[in-house]
């Protein structure tokens, strides 16, 4: 008796079959239940190896910059320069591999909900070119080009920063009201 009683489901007739999404499954992906979003501790693996990457490249160009020492033969790194730089290089690695598996994770399954399209483009766009001019960092021999991939690898890594944190943190409330809204 208290079952024919229950208020009806959001979007549901009282004849219980109308036009609402009673099961979780069916919901489309501008809709998502809010369980949805990434499990917490793939959240922290990110989080933790994409700081390690940041913090690691930023204490390297501080020491870069700042705390050279002039040798016998001209200018000499800082003594923990060469073992930054190697952390940085390994955990470029393992952010390749999560970038590909966020790619096909997260980015393919929330593209089609137009969620924070335009901040994930950005950011996607800015590791593509953070890893490029670490590639060229890497491989390219001239002189010049080394210098401008050098440039371009320490401000784009300055830089994500900022849409790192716009896109991870804000706007989660305003998303999913203006999200049917946009048009890209």
């Amino acid at each position: 008796m208290d079952q024919a009683r229950q208020a009806p489901m959001r979007g549901q007739q009282e004849h219980g079959r109308g036009h609402g999404y009673a099961d979780r499954r069916r919901m489309p992906p501008k809709m998502s239940a809010p369980s949805d979003r990434m499990p917490a501790r793939k959240r922290l693996a990110i989080y933790l190896v994409l700081g390690t990457l940041w913090l690691s490249g930023c204490v390297w160009l501080v020491l870069d910059q700042f705390f050279e020492s002039r040798g016998q033969f001209g200018m000499r790194p800082h003594p923990w320069a060469p073992a930054v730089l190697l952390v940085h290089g390994i955990v470029a690695i393992l952010s390749m591999y999560l970038l590909g598996w966020v790619t096909a994770r997260h980015v393919l399954r929330w593209w089609p909900g137009r969620l924070r399209r335009l901040s994930g483009g950005v950011l996607a766009a800015f590791f593509l070119f953070l890893s490029l001019s670490g590639f060229a960092l890497f491989f390219v021999s001239d002189d010049r080009w080394q210098r401008l991939a050098a440039t371009a690898h320490d401000a784009l890594g300055l830089g994500i920063t900022v849409f790192a944190i716009q896109h991870w943190f804000f706007a989660r409330r305003r998303d999913m009201r203006s999200a049917a809204s946009r048009p890209w």
